[in-house]
């Protein structure tokens, strides 16, 4: 009877054993997935302006459109900050970050005993975990090219830049632009192309409305970190877009001037502050045009003070100078700008950019006075990339 009872108590105790390791189990498998869990925080970068070139001459009333007093083109584009250095303007917020997850309570360690459950809890041996699953590595899209729209306004209080009946008028323009990517040629050498279209439109002066076809091609060359040189060839095309009335008739779609460029350009970003940079820009250009009253030599220098206000948003304020030389007729100009702008990221491909100030000069010509204010407004939005 005595061993009868011993074998009962026997098998209680085996069942029991069996019933715990059966628990434990569950709750190694349990204890080991949450061991598993990874977290994982991305930060982001930054990256402004946009650039513009000076056309020129002051005609009669049945003449070309006069083009002195057209809107200017600045000599940095957003292609190009691609390759300078910008400033990192979210250093504070990163830091600030790091310190509240350096702040932040860590999470207590596993116990081996779990107190609701009261049951001892061990976890797996390392080479028994299932192994952390492989993550498949992202091809990145490389575009070569891309398809980019603008509209603007611009206005001045002498936009034929005429010296005895200025004239207050404002232009509407808008257009397309097929530019490829910078393809290296070298380490530090890019080749680069773009082709422009653009719709030009007096407000009150329609019957100087016209159209611009433009072909550019450059050659960039990174000399440092904060210096480069870029060798350019641009043809520019303009056409009347209306029919002519006067005497001097003339049809739209005809072409009143076709003009090549050579330009040898140098520019140069300075930071002064880690929000404050100091962009300049010397461009030496050789036009040759069609008619040749046209041609002509150009000294440029541009130079902006740049404020990084926050990550999309940059304000400044830029001096232009340009000296004209025209080598087929006795005329100079001096042509002056002094201006403020303000350019906004709306996203990673749509920006706003705004400009207003003065312009100054003269010319040996009599009838060409550049004093004025003018403002305008850009806006560029990217159709899509290939």
């Amino acid at each position: 009877m005595r061993l009868k009872n011993w074998k009962n108590l026997f098998f209680c105790i085996l069942l029991a054993s069996s019933g715990g390791s059966c628990c434990c189990i569950r709750v190694d498998a349990a204890e080991s997935t949450n061991t598993l869990n990874l977290a994982q925080q991305k930060l982001e970068t930054t990256q402004t302006p946009a650039q513009t070139k000076e056309p020129e001459n002051t005609q009669k009333q049945n003449d070309p459109p006069p083009l002195e007093s057209q809107p200017s083109n600045l000599p940095t584009s957003d292609s190009k900050e691609q390759l300078l250095n910008t400033p990192e303007i979210n250093q504070s917020q990163r830091l600030e970050r790091l310190m509240q997850l350096l702040r932040s309570p860590k999470r207590p360690p596993k116990s081996d005993r779990d107190r609701e459950l009261g049951l001892r809890v061990r976890l797996l041996p390392l080479e028994q975990q299932p192994p952390p699953p492989k993550e498949q590595p992202v091809v990145k899209f490389k575009p070569i090219g891309y398809l980019q729209a603008h509209v603007g306004y611009f206005e001045t209080s002498n936009i034929f830049s005429s010296h005895d009946s200025p004239i207050e008028d404002g232009l509407i323009f808008s257009g397309l632009t097929l530019a490829s990517a910078y393809f290296p040629l070298g380490s530090k050498t890019y080749l680069n192309g773009s082709i422009d279209g653009n719709l030009i439109r007096y407000i009150n002066q329609s019957q100087y409305d016209y159209n611009q076809v433009r072909f550019n091609l450059n050659i960039y060359q990174q000399l440092s970190r904060r210096m480069y040189g870029e060798i350019s060839w641009s043809n520019q095309q303009l056409f009347y877009a209306n029919n002519s009335d006067h005497l001097d008739s003339f049809k739209a779609g005809d072409r009143f001037l076709n003009e090549n460029s050579l330009q040898l350009s140098l520019g140069r970003r300075d930071p002064l502050t880690p929000r404050l940079t100091l962009d300049s820009f010397y461009e030496f250009s050789v036009n040759f045009s069609d008619p040749q009253s046209r041609n002509r030599i150009i000294n440029s220098f541009w130079v902006s003070l740049n404020y990084y206000l926050q990550k999309p948003l940059q304000v400044g304020i830029d001096y232009q100078m340009n000296l004209s030389d025209f080598t087929q007729r006795d005329r100079e100009d001096q042509f002056y700008r002094l201006f403020g702008h303000l350019n906004y990221r709306i996203s990673d491909t749509t920006n706003m950019n705004v400009q207003a100030g003065v312009s100054l000069g003269s010319s040996t010509d009599e009838n060409i006075d550049f004093d004025g204010w003018f403002f305008s407004i850009n806006y560029n939005f990217q159709l899509g990339r290939f």
